[in-house]
């Protein structure tokens, strides 16, 4: 509550649905669903505003669409879901369905790299904030929307 009170609570430790091995981050979407980096378990979980589960995403792995490491999340206006994974040194954006959509990011110091990203944060202007823990920076990056009309 806005007084600190507990409201509620879900989930447990454990492998299954709706249980957690190391949760690192949290994001909520327009319709209320709270989205869980369950990083242990290599996956996202996805709950109802009342905290049921209503599904998941990834598997343990080092190609795109699975997770090493995941940490952070956060979820665009267009309900979009990016994860960075702080082993891989990327960020992987998902669709609402929990396809895998674009990859973004590698090893490094330069622009556009990362060295463990660890959190995520989008603006409602689209303007995604990736913090690159290592490299003691954060990196701005704007989504490009094609135009109605193609271009």
């Amino acid at each position: 509550s806005p007084a600190g009170q507990e409201l509620t609570r879900f989930g447990e430790r454990g492998t299954g649905e709706g249980e957690f091995n190391f949760p690192t981050d949290i994001a909520v979407d327009g319709d209320g669903r709270f989205y869980v980096v369950d990083a242990l378990n290599s996956r996202v979980q996805i709950f109802d505003d009342t905290g049921r589960f209503f599904s998941a995403f990834g598997h343990p792995g080092d190609m795109p669409g699975s997770f090493s490491r995941p940490k952070g999340i956060a979820v665009n206006r267009h309900g979009q879901v990016y994860v960075n994974d702080a082993l891989m040194d990327t960020v992987q954006v998902f669709g609402a369905d929990g396809q895998l959509k674009l990859v973004f990011g590698h090893n490094g110091a330069a622009p556009g790299q990362f060295w463990m990203p660890s959190g995520l944060f989008i603006t409602p202007d689209d303007r995604i904030y990736v913090v690159d823990t290592y490299n003691q920076r954060i990196q701005v990056f704007q989504k490009i929307v094609k135009s109605e009309q193609g271009s």
